[in-house]
This record gives C-alpha cells, sequence and structure tokens, in this order.
C-alpha cells in the first residue's frame, strides 16, 4: 500500500503535460501559418506565370490574325485583279453571263412565289 507513486499523476506531470500541450499548439499554429503563407505564395507565383504564359500566347495568336488577314487581304486583291482583267479582255461574254444569271435567278424567285 505504499505504492501510490506508479499509478497516480502529481500535480508537477499535470502542469509539465500542459505545457507540453500548449508548446504543440502553438508549434501547430506557426506550421499552419508557414503553410498558409508557402501556398499564398506559390499561388501568387503560379498566378504570375500563368499571367505571362497568357500574355505570349495571346500576343502570338494576335500576330498570326494580323498574317493570316494580311495574306487573305493580298488574296481577294489578286482575285479582284485577275476577274478585272478577265472582263476586260472578254466584256460581252461576261456581261452576256451575268444577265443569263439574272434571269434564272428571277425565274426561281417567281417560281418560289408561285409555290
Amino acid at each position: 500500500m505504499a505504492d501510490t507513486g506508479t499509478n497516480e499523476i502529481t500535480g508537477a506531470e499535470i502542469d509539465a503535460i500542459k505545457e507540453d500541450i500548449e508548446k504543440l499548439r502553438d508549434d501547430l499554429g506557426g506550421l499552419l501559418s508557414d503553410v498558409g503563407s508557402f501556398s499564398r505564395e506559390k499561388l501568387a507565383d503560379t498566378r504570375d506565370r500563368l499571367g505571362a504564359a497568357l500574355g505570349a500566347v495571346e500576343g502570338r495568336a494576335y500576330g498570326r490574325m494580323q498574317g493570316t488577314a494580311r495574306m487573305m487581304r493580298d488574296r481577294s486583291h489578286q482575285a479582284v485583279d485577275t476577274s478585272r482583267g478577265a472582263v476586260e479582255q472578254k466584256p460581252i461574254t461576261y456581261v452576256m453571263a451575268a444577265f443569263a444569271a439574272g434571269v434564272v435567278l428571277a425565274s426561281l424567285f417567281e417560281w418560289k412565289k408561285g409555290s
């Protein structure tokens, strides 16, 4: 019955456990704040890199679009010039073709109107 020290916890041990729990809580809080700030920094870095990549893609896409528009404009000018040259060489033929196309379209519209 003299063995009371092995099964009972003393006040000093309880205080030591409380201090350990308090240190653990402080360490965990510090760790979570470090993880949070690290995550914010990583997110900010990732956002910046994505913004830069998006800007580069936009710049390349805009350049390609301008090049395509320039090429289409040049080709359309060539087609118009070729058409003008052909009409200048055979004006009567193209006037007759335009007249025939007009007659066909007019008859189609009249036929649709009558149905």
